[in-house]
């Protein structure tokens, strides 16, 4: 049963919540304890938060789930967990989130109360409206970044936000993508309406456009012109995730295939570790 629910909970997904760090690293505030310890509690509040949705979407897909190759072995779709146990670790995780956030500040609260309510109305009915439902993903990255701004008392970038949410529409176009070509259109209704090519057509857009915003945002870093020297990375990172899904062997999840992908993984790994020694070491 601890197994079931650990699973559940999917603490992999978690990788997802340390964009809540993108703004203290940013703003060169890393190294301040204290900032870096609000920002570490908000990143807590926000897995606890992102588990409590996960188990409350899985309790609302249970039926559908069973019915795709993947999902259906997921713990509450599969009855290993059940409902009436999922609910209460939901609740408790929900609480024990905004009992931290509270803890912190106003602002992160409502950041965290935000995130939590979009999330539900995602799981309950946005999914289910063609390019809402990519929206309010992208929203939820925003979300992220919010908090962690918050969290850390600095000013936002309007390009790291402009550059988030691209970022977040391309990895949710290529997750529809990969659940038509793996699943057909039988697990999610929504998916009906989404032509393949109109989510070729989408990444294919978006990609150029993140590649130019991180240009734009790289000429007004504060370690510009060094800072620039991490888009040939990016540009890779970006190029790379375009090949995976040509060859349809892109993972249906971002995270998975962040995992699984090793050159992708690199590139990111190499990334991020380039932003922190310009920032605070050159």
């Amino acid at each position: 049963m601890l197994l079931a629910i650990l699973e559940e909970l999917r603490p992999k997904q978690w990788i997802k919540n340390l964009l809540i760090f993108v703004p203290l690293v940013f703003a060169n505030e890393f190294l301040n304890l204290g900032l870096l310890g609000n920002v570490a509690a908000t990143f807590a509040a926000f897995c606890l938060a992102s588990s409590s949705v996960y188990v409350l979407n899985d309790i609302v897909d249970r039926e559908s789930d069973r019915k795709h190759p993947q999902k259906k072995s997921r713990p509450i779709a599969s009855g290993k967990l059940p409902v009436g146990l999922a609910v209460l670790i939901a609740l408790l995780f929900f609480l024990g989130s905004a009992l931290i956030a509270w803890s912190l500040s106003p602002q992160v609260l409502n950041v965290l109360v935000m995130f939590v309510l979009l999330q539900i109305g995602y799981s309950l009915f946005l999914k289910h409206f063609v390019i809402v439902d990519l929206l309010a993903i992208a929203l939820g990255f925003i979300l992220r970044i919010v908090a962690g701004g918050a969290a850390a008392s600095v000013e936002l970038s309007g390009w790291l936000l402009a550059i988030t949410f691209l970022l977040a529409l391309l990895l949710a176009s290529g997750k529809r993508l990969r659940e038509i070509e793996t699943a057909g259109k039988v697990s999610r209704k929504v998916l009906e309406n989404y032509p393949p090519e109109f989510l070729q057509s989408t990444i294919k857009i978006l990609l150029p456009a993140i590649l130019i915003s991180y240009l734009f945002y790289s000429f007004q870093a504060t370690a510009a012109p060094r800072f620039f020297w991490t888009v040939p990375i990016v540009t890779f990172g970006l190029l790379r995730y375009l090949l995976l899904i040509e060859r349809k062997s892109a993972h249906e999840n971002p995270t998975d295939l962040l995992f699984e992908d090793r050159p992708l993984l690199v590139s990111v790994t190499l990334w991020a570790l380039s932003v922190i020694a310009i920032l605070y070491f050159a």
